[in-house]
């Protein structure tokens, strides 16, 4: 299977039968490119893709060792990656200014927070953003993706 299109947060993935499968670009573990290609893992619940790699030059696989493929699992590391502590911080603290979209790299929605500051409906959502980000799980680097 392959990377086909990436359309905004959608990507496209044709299959080896001519058809494709639409997926949110949250399922996958790595920063997707066209031409990439993948495998899809699916309990019903979740879906989740890794790309596919050529096994290293130090490495024989005794089956068909010029046609092995393993796989391996890269972590995303996307512009929206951000400390899961420090984002929280500053959504607490300072996100009625939007201080925690501009740390993780969503300037227009922090340029919002600053125009409607005044309101303090953007703090009510800083706030709110701030406990859906304590309540999400961080990597082994203690990062989420916001």
């Amino acid at each position: 299977m392959k990377v086909i299109q990436i359309q905004g947060g959608t990507v496209y993935i044709g299959k080896d039968d001519g058809t494709f499968e639409t997926l949110p670009l949250t399922a996958f573990s790595f920063v997707p490119s066209v031409g990439d290609e993948v495998e899809i893992y699916s309990n019903g619940q979740q879906t989740i893709v890794s790309r596919k790699t050529k096994p290293s030059a130090g490495r024989q696989n005794p089956q068909n060792s010029d046609q092995s493929t393993s796989y391996k699992q890269t972590t995303y590391i996307g512009p929206h990656v951000v400390n899961k502590v420090i984002y929280c911080v500053l959504a607490f603290l300072l996100g009625g200014l939007g201080i925690h979209k501009f740390y993780a790299s969503r300037i227009g929605k922090g340029i919002l927070y600053i125009l409607f500051c005044w309101t303090g409906i953007p703090s009510i959502i800083a706030l709110i953003e701030c406990i859906m980000a304590l309540c999400k799980p961080a990597d082994a680097n203690g990062n989420i993706q916001a």
